[in-house]
């Protein structure tokens, strides 16, 4: 059987939702799908990075800078609504073990599954000087206190078991960094 990385996704996905990720194997994973450790790791490192390929691909058949909007706060506000839905449809467990599979990779995924940083870089300087965003603060420094407030309130939502709305709360943190 030829494994592709999207069908070794696909089943690990399966059986990390029914037994949970920290309990799926990479063993399990090559045995569900008939294939040997090889198979798995011509196309992947480890679990984390299958998980953060498996969170990249959704995120980007979902996700997109439109634009078309009539100002660069309503694209990053967009945006960050996209991504808010996509965290919401991924659920806090998943969300979680995506954080600390970036975590245990130092990070080397953050801005890159999406390509967004220096894009969103400059929409926020736009909408600095379009007087939409009040701040003296530079553009890169509000994208990393917004990311790590993101990164802030995925780990609580986590810890409360999905208790509150994280697309509101992802939003309230947008009006917050960005006002």
């Amino acid at each position: 059987m030829i494994t592709t990385k999207d069908n070794l996704c696909e089943v690990a996905i399966a059986m990390f939702r029914e037994l949970g990720y920290e309990k799926v194997s990479i063993n399990m994973i090559c045995n569900k799908l008939k294939v040997t450790r090889g198979s798995f790791y011509h196309h992947f490192d480890s679990k984390d990075e299958l998980l953060l390929y498996w969170f990249s691909a959704q995120a980007e058949k979902e996700i997109a800078m439109d634009l078309s909007l009539a100002s660069p706060k309503l694209i990053l506000e967009k945006y960050n609504l996209d991504y808010a839905n996509i965290i919401n449809k991924v659920g806090h467990d998943f969300m979680y073990h995506i954080l600390m599979a970036e975590f245990e990779l130092e990070g080397k995924h953050f801005y890159t599954y999406f390509k967004a940083e220096a894009q969103s870089i400059e929409l926020i300087n736009m909408a600095i000087e379009q007087e939409e965003i009040h701040t003296n603060l530079p553009a890169k420094q509000l994208l990393d206190a917004f990311t790590a407030a993101i990164i802030g309130a995925i780990v609580i939502w986590k810890f409360e078991n999905g208790k509150f709305d994280i697309v509101r709360k992802m939003m309230s943190i947008f009006e917050s960094v960005y006002r």
